[in-house]
């Protein structure tokens, strides 16, 4: 069966909750952009705190500056009933803090691809290498998968050659797109991804 790939975008829904306190708040924090796993890094206790000028709409993707994957216990559940967790997630439970610094009720977790596939389309796909290291990319502006290259288990990864970057199948997009899952918002491979 032939998937179809996407990265994750921004929401940019105003009414919605955000976090940007990661930098602040988790000293070795860059490493879930690595896909190196980060429990050591990140213990549960983790305080981190909904952003001021955001909204108050809670959903279950919460938009960040910073491409981590916040997902509610509903988007946990998804991946948890999909095989996901473990090997090719790691769920990174934390403390979220609400606007007057009291703890929420509900429950979020940082959802970690562990998995780095090297499938980048270099002949197809639009990217700017950093000035400092011609072999490593600074930014993918349009990406296309080499579908051959992507094993059969991997729904939810990490570009090998750029690790910020994290792609999921096109049948887990449609499994939390069922679930009625908020906040999600994703860029098709094959069409600009937005600045």
């Amino acid at each position: 069966m032939p998937y179809s790939y996407y990265t994750f975008g921004h929401a940019h829904d105003p009414r919605a909750v955000e976090i940007v306190d990661l930098p602040d708040r988790v000293e070795d924090y860059f490493y879930l952009s690595d896909g190196i796993p980060c429990a050591s890094y990140l213990p549960p206790t983790t305080e981190l705190s909904l952003y001021e000028r955001a909204g108050d709409m809670f959903t279950d993707f919460i938009d960040n500056p910073d491409r981590v994957l916040y997902v509610s216990q509903r988007v946990q559940d998804v991946l948890k009933s999909r095989g996901l967790v473990g090997e090719a997630i790691e769920l990174l439970p934390f403390v979220l803090l609400d606007k007057r610094g009291r703890r929420t009720r509900e429950s979020y977790a940082i959802a970690n691809p562990l998995v780095r596939v090297p499938c980048l389309d270099f002949e197809r796909s639009k990217y700017r290498r950093t000035a400092s290291d011609p072999n490593e990319l600074a930014e993918v502006k349009l990406l296309h998968v080499r579908e051959d290259a992507v094993p059969d288990n991997a729904q939810l990864f990490r570009m090998a050659e750029y690790s910020e970057m994290i792609v999921l199948r096109s049948d887990l997009l449609e499994a939390f797109q069922q679930a009625g899952l908020t906040g999600l918002a994703v860029n098709p491979a094959g069409k600009t991804i937005p600045g």
